[in-house]
């Protein structure tokens, strides 16, 4: 699934704060080295790309993208390619340290939401300090789904994986129908095997039994399979029209080849 375009893959992005583990829930969901894990803010200054098949979703790319409360001149640079990256994001995570909810958190869940794009919050770090009870019955009164993970130990990744399937766009997973794609209104095919001489509203035709006239057409189709079968060979009248009304035959049935080899 690795050669899949990244248009039909899955687009999830992992956004938040420098230093908030971002880079640490991505290895722990991918179980892989992404990304690097430093305990320095700001390690990630390039968004990070990892395409993977993420089953049963199917093909997703997750993208790690630097902390949106970045500083400085590359700063701006770092927080415009995360805005990019939001741009073509399918599913937003929104990590954010447990117990440091604040304003940037606030700000980024409302342009997410303001998107219409669907969003979990992972409140990351749980072991380093309880979480608000009050935003997590916040964020449940807004339909936005809260996880509490140590990405480090891979405490809470089962229960976030759960909840990126529960939040993944209905039209990028895959199954039945999205192999066959979307079911074309109007009339319904026919199966093979149905009766095309039934009348309206399934019920049989009165001239559909087994004693009913056949179609001019088919009783001629009949006709030739019957001559075909029995090698009945055509009455004397008709082969009489036909040898008059070939002027290359005579009476006898000869060809104009044979009648010149019998002269000479």
């Amino acid at each position: 699934m690795n050669t899949a375009p990244r248009s039909l893959r899955t687009h999830i992005g992992l956004f938040g704060r420098r230093n908030v583990g971002k880079s640490s829930v991505l290895n722990a969901l991918t179980r892989q080295q992404v990304a690097i894990v430093s305990a320095t803010p700001g390690t990630t200054t390039d968004p990070v790309e990892k395409p993977m098949e993420f089953l049963p979703l199917g093909p997703v790319l997750f993208v790690d993208t630097a902390g949106i409360d970045d500083e400085g001149a590359l700063g701006v640079q770092r927080i415009a390619k995360t805005r990019k990256a939001l741009e073509r994001t399918d599913l937003a995570l929104l990590v954010a340290e447990a117990g440091s909810w604040g304003p940037f958190e606030e700000e980024l869940l409302a342009e997410i939401r303001a998107r219409a794009l669907p969003v979990v919050v992972v409140l990351n770090k749980a072991d380093a300090g309880p979480v608000d009870a009050a935003l997590a019955a916040r964020l449940a009164g807004l339909g936005v789904p809260a996880v509490e993970t140590v990405a480090t130990s891979g405490q809470g990744i089962a229960r976030l994986r759960e909840a990126l399937l529960a939040a993944a766009p209905v039209r990028r997973r895959r199954g039945a129908a999205h192999r066959r794609g979307p079911r074309l209104a109007g009339r319904p095919r026919r199966p093979r095997h149905a009766d095309r001489r039934r009348g309206p509203e399934g019920t049989d035709h009165p001239a559909a039994g087994p004693d009913a006239p056949r179609p001019p057409r088919f009783g001629r189709h009949l006709r030739r399979r019957a001559r075909a079968r029995a090698a009945v060979r055509p009455s004397p009248s008709s082969a009489s029209r036909r040898a008059s009304s070939s002027p290359t035959r005579r009476r006898s049935g000869r060809s104009p080849k044979r009648r010149r080899a019998a002269s000479s």
